[in-house]
């Protein structure tokens, strides 16, 4: 089963915006950068898992198109 993960255009946007954050910036900003950046590659993870299994449950003739 091939399958190719594309990521979201919402999620590389909200990515490049976490990536703008400067390095001097106050500590509380950063810890809310790094929880939404982890909550961002969470989202992506989940959507390629979801992927994979619909692939898998339409190769299986589970699911019908």
């Amino acid at each position: 089963m091939a399958t190719q993960h594309q990521p979201s255009p919402h999620l590389a946007t909200a990515r490049q915006l976490l990536e703008a954050i400067p390095d001097a910036a106050d500590p509380q900003v950063k810890a809310t950068a790094a929880a939404a950046h982890a909550t961002l590659v969470l989202a992506e993870q989940v959507a390629a898992v979801r992927l994979v299994m619909a692939a898998g449950a339409t190769e299986n003739g589970k699911v019908t198109a």
